[in-house]
């Protein structure tokens, strides 16, 4: 499989899930789930919130499954800078959902073995379509995970089954998730299942620009997190 590498303004034209259109609706995405877990971490520091590693809140917004899994509470507390992982996938709609939601279990689990990893968000979005943010320490912690058996046969193995493309945005939230940065992308890897070969693209988003992004969308983001306020558990 060739890795392409796209110029940050460049949108393909046979992949138009690789199109640089689609930062705008990822990125308030993320942002919204970044809003879960701060809100989450704002009762916990107020002490109006027992929180436990790897303690996992599910709950529903509009008939529509949320879930925040703390990992280390302590250490989002922090106000060290982290960084992030955004998943996107366009799921097939013959997908296995036993399949996906079995995979999806005992990944996390997994994430007891990776203290790196200190948190894990998910929504889902309509015609049964998720958005996934996970948050961890330094880089090198998306080495680490590569290295589970679980994560290998997930991507080797089930992804091209349970979906027809893939974009894995790769970023950081300054000040932590406490704070009240936005998430930054600074990179994004995309693959085309459909394409034959599978298509794999890569995209380096320059500071100026991450940043750019990053500014337009904490406007949106704000007036979400006063709507939603009343829909949450806490």
């Amino acid at each position: 499989m060739t890795l392409l590498q796209l110029a940050p303004e460049e949108s393909p034209p046979d992949h138009e899930f690789a199109a640089t259109k689609l930062y705008q609706c990822d990125l308030p995405l993320l942002n919204y789930l970044l809003q879960d877990l701060r809100s989450l971490l704002r009762s916990f520091a107020r002490d109006d919130l027992d929180i436990t590693p790897h303690q996992n809140f599910t709950w529903t917004v509009h008939d529509l499954n949320r879930r925040t899994i703390v990992c280390d509470p302590d250490r989002l507390l922090t106000s060290m800078d982290v960084k992030v992982v955004g998943f996107f996938g366009d799921r097939r709609t013959d997908a296995d959902d036993c399949a996906v939601d079995r995979i999806e279990n005992l990944l996390h689990e997994e994430f007891r073995s990776y203290p790196g990893i200190l948190s894990y968000s998910s929504a889902e979005l309509i015609d049964d379509q998720w958005v996934d943010l996970v948050v961890h320490r330094v880089p090198s912690d998306r080495d680490e995970w590569r290295t589970s058996k679980v994560h290998v046969h997930a991507v080797d193995q089930l992804a091209p089954e349970m979906y027809h493309s893939v974009r894995i945005h790769n970023g950081s939230i300054l000040g932590g998730p406490i704070g009240s940065e936005p998430v930054i992308i600074e990179s994004t890897k995309y693959w085309d299942y459909d394409a034959s070969p599978v298509w794999h693209a890569t995209r380096d988003l320059p500071t100026v620009v991450a940043e750019t992004l990053a500014s337009q969308t904490m406007a949106s983001t704000a007036v979400t997190d006063k709507i939603e306020g009343q829909s949450r558990l806490w």
